[in-house]
């Protein structure tokens, strides 16, 4: 029997799962009742596998852990070679349209080089189509592999019922035949490079198969009775899977998909690869945004503000896939500013710094917007929201208290004011209300004007040609407040003799009305060298004096400036329509220095940088993925 059993050994030596086996030996006692007592020999008691149930435990345990930080690190690894690509690199591509902008710059009335960037406008939209594609393909492979690894997991757990059902034939483990539990023990480690499992064994050999502990996990297997588990996308997130447990019995979605390959792969999805198409979506989408602000800010070479030059075809899509460009041909690139500076200085030079619709609120620490003060139900707001109708609303102020209506934000505005009540500019025009003796009281700075702001009435309850900016129709009598149209400026309101009640209505302006203001001519003159005057040429209404000193920028309708040199007395600027936009620069130098603006990303870094970023990001997956293996 030893020698039988040895070669057994030796003839299963390369079999996958066998266990040695050992022959036990027991001495025979035998029974004499002479004086001489000889031995009766030796008794085969039983071929045991030489097996450790919790070394195998361990090993299952361990495979799991392997096999899962092995598909991790197989599909990180691909994605990496994706992103490190030099064919396909992000920076390259970012690089060339930059410099074929800078080349725009040099000669902006160029057909042929205002094609060449709108050329590399769409590599730029096809490469994230290719690096997008490769994601996808990398989705797909993964989602076919997961879905194989789990019909081989099913296919395990109903192999491993049938053996289960055969080692019921007998109810103690010693009595099973060796092959039958080596048998065993193979499913269980092949299921465990699939998945985690725990296994509570009975007396009989037969085992109960959890998924992940014993104690909380999802009973797989029990006894002769084996159940399936299936995987799908989740709709409106593709990279996550869900796993349901029993699909075509009582079906159940569990989350305790751990170890093994099956996890591994779920979890490169869920992490490497949702925030490696997330990271390119958001380059995608700051980079059409950047560039799009820039285009819609400046002039075309028919003098026409530009259009957006790049669009998603198809808005629930991500960005990279969808990323198209807009324009149809060179001259629709804004490559002029909508303003030009007439030079009438000495020995200083007006400079425009900036030119854009900021959307952004004007409202200072404490201020609170007209738009706070409707007096309407939730129901009403909503319906508002939808019409863009803000008409018929009514609110109340109480002496001493203030709100502001934005110039950004209000067109054709209609107030009927209670008594009491004093209209201004922040740079001090007083608009409506009765005269002050004393204004500088109300004229401070907690009350939202400007440090500099000088009290002026001449435009105090005018109507008409005489009123500021020729906008306003006031009726002091009847108590009626109304401008035509978008005002840039913001309004200080304020009830400052008695509570007084309000109604009004008007509607939020549109682009055209804001672009429109913006490009209205205005003349900066100075009057000395720390002292200077916005007028609004067309009306000859004086916006405002204010202070200067060396370095201050120069703000209205949406556009800064600073000075070059130090202004005297007499210099004057106008700030007026470019009329020659097509041979202008202005605007593109704006787009080439997105190149290296770090606010696109919210400081995060610019393009290159937040790129550089996604790629480390990955990298550092798969050193930790590679060490954990």
């Amino acid at each position: 029997r030893s020698l039988a059993t040895t070669g057994n050994n030796i003839a299963n030596v390369d079999n996958d799962g066998f266990s040695r086996q050992e022959h036990n030996i027991e001495e025979a006692i035998g029974v004499s009742n002479t004086a001489v007592n000889v031995g009766s020999g030796a008794l085969s008691a039983s071929v045991r596998r030489v097996y450790d149930q919790f070394a195998t435990a361990s090993l299952r345990n361990s495979t799991s852990s392997l096999e899962h930080q092995d598909a991790m690190y197989a599909y990180a690894r691909k994605l990496e070679n994706i992103l490190g690509d030099t064919n396909t690199s992000v920076t390259s591509m970012f690089d060339r349209f930059f410099s074929a902008a800078h080349d725009l710059s040099i000669s902006p009335s160029s057909d042929s080089v205002r094609g060449s960037l709108l050329s590399e406008a769409n590599n730029v939209a096809e490469l994230f189509h290719s690096i997008s594609a490769q994601f996808s393909q990398q989705d797909e492979d993964s989602f076919v592999e997961v879905k194989a690894h789990l019909t081989e997991l099913n296919t395990l757990a109903k192999q491993l019922a049938s053996v289960n059902q055969q080692l019921f034939n007998r109810k103690d483990e010693s009595d099973q035949p060796n092959g039958l539990l080596d048998q065993r023990d193979k499913l269980l480690q092949d299921i465990s490079q699939l998945t985690r499992i725990s296994t509570s064994e009975r007396k009989s050999g037969v085992v109960d198969v959890y998924l992940g502990s014993a104690a909380t996990g999802t009973a797989f297997i029990d006894g002769d009775k084996a159940k399936s588990i299936s995987a799908e996308r989740i709709q409106n997130n593709p990279e996550k899977l869900t796993f349901t447990f029993d699909p075509y019995g009582n079906p159940e979605t569990i989350n305790n998909m751990v170890g093994g390959k099956i996890a591994g792969i779920d979890d490169f999805r869920n992490n490497a690869l949702s925030k490696a198409r997330d990271d390119l979506d958001t380059i995608a989408l700051g980079f059409m945004s950047a560039v799009n602000q820039v285009q819609t800010d400046g002039l075309d070479a028919n003098g026409n503000y530009g259009n957006a030059m790049f669009g998603l075809s198809n808005s629930e899509a991500r960005a990279s896939t969808s990323l198209e460009v807009l324009s149809n041909g060179g001259d629709e690139i804004a490559t002029g500013a909508p303003l030009m500076v007439n030079q009438n200085g000495s020995a200083a030079t007006f400079k425009l710094m900036s030119w854009g619709l900021d959307s952004a609120s004007t409202l200072q620490s404490g201020e609170q917007s007209i738009q706070s003060l409707w007096d309407a139900s939730v129901a009403e707001n909503a319906a508002r929201e939808v019409s863009d109708d803000l008409s018929n609303l009514s609110w109340s102020l109480n002496n001493g208290e203030r709100y502001v209506i934005e110039g950004n934000s209000v067109k054709d505005l209609t107030l009927s004011v209670g008594s009491g009540v004093q209209i201004f500019t922040r740079d001090g025009q007083h608009l409506y209300g009765s005269a002050l003796a004393n204004p500088e009281n109300l004229m401070i700075g907690g009350n939202g004007f400007r440090a500099d702001a000088t009290y002026d009435a001449t435009y105090l309850n005018q109507t008409g040609e005489d009123s500021y900016k020729d906008v306003f129709t006031i009726d002091l009598q009847a108590g009626v407040f109304h401008f035509k149209g978008q005002l840039s400026e913001d309004l200080i309101v304020i009830a400052n003799d008695g509570a007084a009640t309000f109604s009004g209505g008007w509607l939020p302006p549109t682009k055209a009305d804001r672009q429109a203001q913006m490009l209205s001519e205005v003349e900066v003159s100075f009057t000395d060298a720390t002292t200077y005057t916005l007028t609004d040429v067309n009306s000859g209404t004086v916006i405002g004096t204010r202070n200067y000193a060396l370095g201050d920028t120069i703000e209205l309708n949406g556009w800064t400036a600073v000075l070059q040199n130090t202004p005297t007395a007499g210099d004057s600027f106008i700030v007026s329509r470019n009329n020659s936009a097509r041979g202008d620069n202005q605007n593109i130098l704006s787009m080439i220095e997105l190149q290296t603006d770090r606010d696109v990303f919210q400081g995060r870094g610019n393009f290159s940088e937040v790129y550089a970023d996604m790629i480390n990001d990955l990298g550092s997956v798969v050193v930790q993925t590679q060490v954990s293996r």
